[in-house]
């Protein structure tokens, strides 16, 4: 396990143990998430923070800290959880593809179509998802996807030579490929860090969804949102495996039931999430760009195959297997006229 790396994390670790465990019976966890509080992450925090109230009868409660505020970055929290700094975190996944590249599989460019497509890949990989966060020290509760990743910026990019040269934001290293190989000038860019890039000029546009634009009033520095439909990425929230142990047997399992009715939610809510945020973003003023010149999507797409290749070369067996599952499933869903359902 890696070794906290400064005095501070060291005193931040200390000070969250403290309101770990408030007595036998009671627990107050912290819970860390890089975004804020009126994302579709923080949405889901305080879901699942209310259904553990009451199914625990009180007895667990989560206090929550939005924005980093607590200085965990999503690339941080891992060790954090596996540490027990802290209890549970929502954490963005994809930037932890250096660690193994499972964390990267929910971020590969032009893999799912849709919501379905992205929770049945979901479903493929959880086992894989778990053995390695059980490395780690900790458990995974649930998923928490994000509206599908489009393109801020000043304007629509929507032809090929829209692009070029762009100090575009991506948010992990699969982004930064197909960018580069189509010609922009991409940068990977942890969260909290865009606002200060874009509002001088270090970046032009932005790689993210609709919903996470806004929750940072992105609006404020860019008018237009063009939705290529790159990947419908995800965060998980983990709890320390320790703790989980420790729980008695009716506490796990109102750990576990919440954790359910969350990721349903947050699933079967996420079409709705894009419809509202098309709705908020034309009224800030900011145009939806979805008509993409089919042969610049193409192009991306294209970019995009020796990305999905490499992921599964670098990911072993293990990559092979799950996408293979990945696509029978889609296969056989298209086939016979149905499609897997993120309820």
């Amino acid at each position: 396990m890696m070794l906290f790396k400064s005095v501070r994390y060291l005193a931040t670790s200390a000070l969250l143990a403290m309101s770990a465990v408030s007595n036998a019976q009671t627990y107050v966890w912290d819970m860390p998430n890089e975004y804020p509080a009126g994302s579709v992450q923080g949405e889901g925090d305080r879901h699942f923070a209310e259904l553990l109230k009451t199914k625990s009868q009180g007895d667990i409660k989560i206090v929550h800290h939005f924005g980093a505020s607590l200085g965990f970055r999503s690339k941080d929290q891992l060790d954090a959880v596996a540490d027990g700094a802290v209890v549970i975190a929502n954490t963005f996944v994809p930037p932890l593809g250096g660690i193994n590249p499972i964390f990267v599989l929910s971020s590969l460019p032009f893999l799912v179509s849709d919501a379905n497509e992205a929770f049945t890949l979901y479903e493929v990989a959880r086992p894989y998802y778990d053995k390695e966060l059980a490395r780690y020290n900790q458990k995974l509760l649930y998923s928490s996807p994000w509206p599908a990743s489009g393109l801020w910026g000043a304007r629509a990019y929507d032809k090929h030579e829209t692009v070029k040269g762009l100090k575009l934001r991506t948010y992990d290293p699969n982004g930064t490929l197909v960018f580069k190989a189509a010609g922009a000038a991409p940068v990977q860019l942890s969260w909290a860090d865009i606002v200060p890039q874009l509002s001088t000029g270090g970046i032009e546009g932005v790689l993210t969804s609709i919903e996470s634009g806004l929750s940072a009033s992105f609006n404020d520095y860019t008018k237009f949102f063009t939705a290529i439909n790159y990947t419908t990425p995800i965060n998980m929230v983990t709890m320390n495996l320790d703790t989980w142990k420790k729980l008695p047997a009716d506490k796990q399992q109102a750990v576990l039931d919440a954790a359910k009715e969350t990721e349903q939610f947050l699933w079967a809510g996420l079409d709705g999430v894009i419809k509202r945020n098309y709705e908020v973003a034309a009224q800030r003023g900011v145009t939806i760009v979805k008509d993409i010149n089919p042969d610049f999507y193409q192009y991306l797409q294209k970019q995009a195959e020796p990305v999905i290749a490499a992921w599964v070369e670098r990911a072993g067996k293990d990559g092979q297997a799950l996408m293979s599952e990945y696509r029978q499933r889609v296969n056989a869903a298209s086939t016979s006229g149905t499609k897997g359902s993120a309820n």
